[in-house]
């Protein structure tokens, strides 16, 4: 049964709520403690959120990337923080959707919505470059045992079960699920990161932890194509956040700019402010329609990495570009802790980095012109 445009309805209203209500009164208390308060994660578990992608075969609400990713553009109006927690949770989700096998989906997706799972490429000698993978995955009888250290992981330390990409006895390059209660894997150090405080950025260790062969997702050797694929999805997800953070900065540019004076002129009828909101606003629609071509490009079956890498690329630099211009509109008080756009700013420079750099970006979308 295929979800209804009513039902669609349904969850961004629900999203709305949850954000207002939720989320919003304390993104300013994320960002100076660091972390999410207690009881917060356990009410976007409760609420069903962690399920929303996932498929109803497995307890989940079946909805797709056109819907999550709107969903997660009004969480990131809100609180970015969040956003981003389930952007890593569904793009993780998304791959066992796509490569898992039957005995591994039945063993974990029904979970899903109530854990979180994550993805782990990342090590200290490099990213998605097969030669700077160092975690090993040895073949014994019909399991396998996997040791390395996985590091700047995305909710690393929260979620439960993660996808680990490791090298294989031939160099091969295979992504393996491991679950946090197995024997051999701890958690490492989180990362103090200056922006998108509430989410865990953490270390994931692994000293000879066995695993089954139905714990492979897809087959030997697709490692480095399954994580493309991840990448891509978090993309299209990342503008969505990228799109929210960039309306978060428009609003309150806007409201300082109607509420106080220059003089006895409202700063929204200076052409320099004008000039200023313009831009934000123009970024925003920008953003949004990129992460929205990107989402609905999935959906319908069609190539849609390029533009995902134009949503994250674009939708970074022009929320940076934003929160600066809200920054100026607020002056002094754009500069204090008092308002939310200076954490606004850090949290969308992350974007920059996280799920391949600028530079990752454009030279992935510049590959992908020169071979049209």
């Amino acid at each position: 049964m295929s979800i209804t445009i009513e039902q669609n309805k349904m969850l961004i209203q629900m999203i709305k709520e949850f954000t207002a209500n939720e989320l919003a009164p304390l993104d300013m208390d994320i960002d100076s403690r660091g972390d999410y308060p207690d009881g917060l994660f356990q009410k976007v578990v409760k609420t069903g959120l962690l399920g929303m992608t996932l498929p109803r075969e497995y307890g989940g609400a079946d909805f797709d990337y056109v819907a999550a990713s709107e969903a997660l553009e009004k969480m990131a109006t809100g609180n970015a923080s969040m956003a981003v927690t389930l952007e890593g949770h569904f793009k993780t989700i998304e791959q066992f959707i796509k490569y898992g096998n039957k005995a591994l989906n039945d063993k974990y997706l029904p979970s899903a919505s109530k854990r979180i799972f994550a993805f782990s490429m990342t090590e200290p000698s490099g990213g998605s470059n097969p030669k700077g993978i160092a975690t090993r995955a040895i073949k014994q009888g019909s399991n396998w045992v996997i040791t390395g250290d996985k590091i700047m992981i995305t909710n690393g330390g929260l979620a439960e079960v993660y996808c680990v990409l490791s090298k294989t006895e031939d160099d091969q390059l295979a992504i393996f699920v491991v679950d946090k209660d197995m024997p051999g894997f701890k958690f490492g150090k989180r990362e103090d990161f200056i922006g998108l405080k509430g989410v865990p950025v953490g270390e994931v260790v692994l000293n000879h932890v066995v695993v089954p062969d139905s714990h492979l997702l897809g087959v030997i050797g697709q490692g480095l194509e399954i994580g493309d694929n991840a990448h891509a999805d978090a993309r299209v997800l990342m503008g969505a956040v990228l799109a929210g953070i960039t309306e978060h900065e428009l609003q309150t540019a806007v409201s300082y700019a109607k509420e106080r004076k220059a003089m006895d002129t409202p700063l929204y009828q200076l052409q320099v402010t004008q000039e200023k909101i313009a831009d934000i606003a123009i970024a925003k629609q920008n953003i949004q329609a990129l992460y929205q071509k990107g989402a609905n490009d999935k959906v319908a079956g069609k190539p849609y990495a390029e533009v995902a890498a134009m949503a994250k690329s674009y939708g970074s630099r022009s929320a940076v570009a934003a929160g600066d211009k809200a920054l100026q509109i607020l002056g002094g008080y754009g500069y204090s802790h008092e308002y939310p756009v200076e954490h606004l700013i850090r949290d969308a420079r992350a974007m920059e980095l996280a799920e391949g750099t600028i530079e990752k970006m454009n030279l992935e979308i510049t590959n992908a012109e020169i071979a049209k």
